[in-house]
């Protein structure tokens, strides 16, 4: 079962009231959006962007007995001011974003998310993206393999990785997640906290979806459909995408568009961490729209 990473400190800072509306603009299986819709009653409205279409079917079977007070869309949230005016999606009074993969993802889709699970390599949120992680592995030059690892990754042995990645290839295709793993896991890499594969992961998940590109253009969209008061609550859950929301905030508050309401990024108690492993490394930052 999903659960939905810092809720409560969401609802809290969103602060949804009767008859409001909000977009949940990475809906997944639709945790937040219950939340809000429960706080918005009786004539409040979600609008529910995502871009992987199985989930939101989820999504959708979850939040029926809702009618007309949810829509949900497929859609990249790079377009959430185009997809909001199509919809006629009008007095937004918060947007929330979750960053992170959902237990759907991860454990169900059968498209390579976890190092844990040996799966096809495609890694893409859109089924319909041609651009899959396999592509990535076994068509890309090593020293381009190289900057996505170190540049999406943070990754220290990313030269070391490609490298071995290169010679791997060349005698057999890699094709799942298993062959990655064993890759990585056999070319030196020292063991940290966390697991050899997991930036090299994170990287290439980035990389074939274009996360960080897809991510500014979200917030400002956002910026620029939100009502007076309306807040944007955006949880990442590592330092690329949270620089990006902390930069973000901080140049519309200095443009005197926003007002950043949490000086620091909320993170999650040790009792949410207990609960929900996932959330380890959540970090929560909500500016306010002013003009």
């Amino acid at each position: 079962m999903h659960i939905p990473v810092l809720l409560q400190e969401v609802i809290q800072f969103l602060n949804p009231q009767s008859n409001e509306n909000f977009i949940d603009a990475t809906v997944g299986e639709g945790g937040y959006t219950l939340a809000i819709l429960q706080h918005t009653a009786p004539f409040g409205k979600v609008l529910g962007i995502d871009l992987d279409g199985e989930a939101l079917k989820l999504a959708e079977k979850k939040l029926m007995a809702f009618g007309e007070r949810v829509i949900f869309r497929q859609g990249n949230f790079k377009d959430i001011a185009k997809i909001a005016r199509k919809e006629n999606f009008e007095s937004v009074n918060g947007v929330v974003f979750d960053l992170g993969l959902g237990t759907f993802q991860i454990e169900e889709s059968q498209r390579g998310f976890s190092f844990l699970r040996d799966e096809p390599l495609k890694m893409t949120f859109d089924p319909r993206n041609t651009l899959t992680a396999e592509k990535v592995i076994n068509e890309m030059d090593v020293n381009e393999l190289a900057k996505i690892f170190r540049e999406y990754g943070e990754e220290k042995n990313a030269y070391r990785i490609a490298k071995a990645i290169g010679e791997a290839r060349e005698k057999e295709r890699i094709t799942t997640t298993g062959q990655l793993v064993n890759i990585i896991m056999k070319c030196g890499v020292k063991k940290t906290k966390i697991h050899p594969a997991t930036k090299v992961f994170q990287a290439l998940r980035i990389y074939v979806n274009d996360e960080l590109n897809n991510l500014g253009q979200a917030l400002r969209g956002s910026a620029e459909i939100l009502e007076k008061k309306g807040r944007i609550a955006v949880v990442s859950y590592h330092s690329l995408e949270d620089r990006i929301v902390k930069n973000f905030f901080r140049d519309q508050q200095k443009e005197g568009v926003l007002k950043i309401i949490t000086k620091k990024p909320i993170t999650p108690t040790k009792v949410e961490i207990l609960n929900n492993y996932r959330s380890r490394s959540a970090k929560l930052r909500v500016a306010q729209k002013i003009i």
